[in-house]
């Protein structure tokens, strides 16, 4: 008991000391990111050239500094009534704030965009710190921050699914939403889906898989799906177990290589071309009082029924005095896409090839690989990337439709999407092919 109460009132290893001077605190000799250094210009020297002090400085200009991290430091001895410091922990931030403040303490190389910096920044001249006397307790919080997770006890960096989590977007939003959807449906455990998720959007960025598996995703509120629920869920299945096993889906598969797993799940056994209308993964068809009940969200636009005829592309046909091209029009935009959308993606992906043809295209080249980024731009389109995209659906699931024993191009909405979007490539590229009179 005795021991235990002398060990409370011990004085503790470091104290909270506010509003510290900058002009007080100096640069540590001896800090571990770099040799040790017998002055403060030295130090900076060092520090502006291999840590990025100039991007910090940037950085605190516009956002100041972290409020989450205290500096660490010690006294120098002998400092006098008004005590001088070492900084032991955030010599990158004080190093930049010194240069802010002061250009000329810059590296030559460097002044000059220190100067600009320092010129649109409020200045910070006091900072926040905890004072250390106990050097070895300072370094058990040092080794904390800079040591990595060290089982647990040391600071650990977000992994891909958890920055996914706090920063939203997009990048790997579809693999969260299946990760999750998969992990309910009792498919991956908690564990299990530790690190995967970057895998797991790798195999789902491809246009081919998605329309594989039946995932649907005109609703950017709700993730939906095309299959029947025990399809998509025995295909899903597979997909998660591979995931985890790692030999068959993995990072190193190209994108050939997934679009022929893709294949492979479409061809497991009971797995059918049956589509229908666009579900919430949840669910296994609506349910009966839902329909009873009154209508809570806005009612759903009603699908496609055929390629949305325009006459700006008829009229252009008819200069270019093709007959084939005309026909291809005729009947994409005739045949009912509902029951018919493989045709009609078929018929679609012809129309683009000969077309190009017309254009000039060599039969070793496909399509939309004709159509690049720079051929669009010579077109008037300096802001392809969606009709780039447009173009790539077409192909790749055209491609499939006409290659593979079961999968195929079901989803109608999106292929009169893509030629809506890709109208005026159209009638560009019909001038182009059309002959000078």
């Amino acid at each position: 008991m005795a021991r235990a109460k002398r060990a409370a009132e011990a004085e503790p290893p470091y104290r909270f000391v506010d509003d510290v001077a900058i002009g007080r605190i100096f640069l540590a000799p001896h800090n571990p990111r770099h040799e040790p250094v017998e002055s403060e210009s030295e130090a900076i020297e060092r520090l502006c050239s291999a840590e990025d002090v100039l991007p910090l400085a940037r950085d605190i200009v516009r956002h100041g500094v972290s409020p989450l991290e205290r500096f660490a430091l010690t006294e120098i001895p002998r400092s006098g009534r008004n005590p001088s410091y070492y900084v032991e922990e955030g010599n990158r931030r004080i190093c930049a704030l010194k240069l802010l403040a002061d250009s000329e303490l810059a590296p030559a190389r460097m002044r000059q965009s220190f100067e600009k910096l320092g010129e649109a920044w409020t200045p910070i001249t006091n900072i926040d710190a905890a004072v250390f006397a106990d050097l070895d307790q300072l370094r058990i919080w040092l080794d904390r921050t800079h040591s990595g997770p060290q089982g647990g006890v040391g600071r650990k960096v977000w992994n891909a699914e958890q920055k996914q989590r706090f920063f939203g977007g997009t990048k790997n939003r579809l693999g969260q939403l299946v990760l999750d959807y998969a992990e309910a449906e009792g498919m991956i455990t908690k564990q299990e889906r530790v690190g995967k998720i970057t895998t797991a959007q790798r195999f789902l960025n491809p246009d081919v898989f998605q329309e594989a598996l039946g995932i649907d995703r005109s609703n950017p509120d709700e993730l939906m799906r095309t299959r029947p629920k025990a399809e998509f869920d025995a295909m899903l299945r597979r997909f998660m177990r591979d995931l985890v096993g790692g030999e068959v889906v993995n990072s190193r598969k190209n994108k050939p290589e997934v679009i022929q797993y893709a294949r492979e799940l479409t061809a497991m056994p009971g797995i059918t071309n049956n589509r229908i209308d666009p579900e919430p993964l949840g669910t296994d068809g609506p349910s009966p009082a839902r329909r009873r009940g009154p209508r809570r969200t806005p009612r759903r636009p009603e699908r496609a029924k055929k390629i949305r005829f325009d006459d700006d592309i008829f009229q252009a046909l008819r200069g270019l005095a093709n007959y084939k091209l005309e026909s291809l029009y005729h009947s994409i935009c005739t045949i009912e896409l509902e029951l018919n959308t493989p045709i009609v993606s078929i018929g679609t992906w012809a129309f683009f090839e000969t077309l190009t043809s017309c254009q000039g295209r060599n039969d070793s080249t496909s399509f939309d690989s004709y159509l690049t980024k720079a051929k669009l731009a010579a077109l008037g389109f300096q802001d392809s990337k969606a009709l780039r995209e447009a173009l790539s659906h077409i192909s790749a699931l055209g491609n499939t439709t006409k290659h593979h024993s079961v999968a195929a191009h079901f989803n109608g909405d999106q292929l009169n999407n893509d030629m809506i979007t890709l109208k005026d490539v159209i009638v560009a590229c019909i001038a182009e092919a059309t002959p000078s009179a």
